[in-house]
């Protein structure tokens, strides 16, 4: 019988030597903003001696002595800063009318490069054909605003500089994703 004891004892040691550098390892040094993530270990030794390592408390602790230990894991993710990518994107309009090829193409560009964006039709609309006016000095469709810049025409280039500047994230590449990229919005 002492040999079991002996074997068991030696199996132990070696199978819980990652625990036992665990628990050598003194958790409390780590400053607060980089506490670690872990769980608790519970150290079991029995009246004859036997130690066990569990995740959990023994079910009558008047039988063991018992120790707590905290189990260093990943470093909780730090906070991000804040950064000044992290302002919001300037809103995206474009005024347009129904039939405009322009039109049409640039909002084909917003749709493939996903950003958001409010379309304005001043056909027809005294509102927003005064409010185009006070904000460009001319009636031009399409004409698209990103944020504060004013851009009268499409030229995919000149639009994809000035959303680029203003934050919004690049086209994604050709052949990612499921859609397929048109080459020109349908002449209706």
């Amino acid at each position: 019988m002492g040999s079991k004891k002996i074997l068991i004892a030696s199996l132990a040691a070696v199978l819980c030597a990652p625990v036992v550098a665990a628990l050598a390892a003194d958790s409390r040094t780590a400053a607060p903003e980089e506490a670690p993530v872990g769980k608790k270990l519970y150290k079991w030794v029995d009246r004859e001696g036997n130690v066990s390592y569990h995740d959990y408390p023994p079910p009558d602790e008047s039988k063991y002595k018992v120790e707590e230990r905290l189990i260093k894991g990943e470093k909780a993710p730090a906070k991000k800063p804040i950064d000044e990518n992290d302002k919001p994107l300037p809103p995206v309009v474009m005024y347009m009318i129904p039939k405009c090829l322009s039109c049409d193409m640039a909002r084909t560009y917003f749709q493939r490069r996903k950003v958001p964006f409010t379309e304005k039709n001043v056909e027809g609309n005294r509102l927003l054909i005064e409010e185009l006016r006070k904000k460009t000095g001319t009636l031009s469709v399409p004409t698209i605003l990103v944020g504060d810049k004013v851009m009268q025409g499409f030229l995919e280039s000149l639009l994809a500089g000035e959303l680029d500047a203003a934050g919004y994230p690049p086209e994604p590449p050709a052949g990612a994703g499921s859609e397929s990229r048109p080459e020109a919005p349908p002449v209706p």
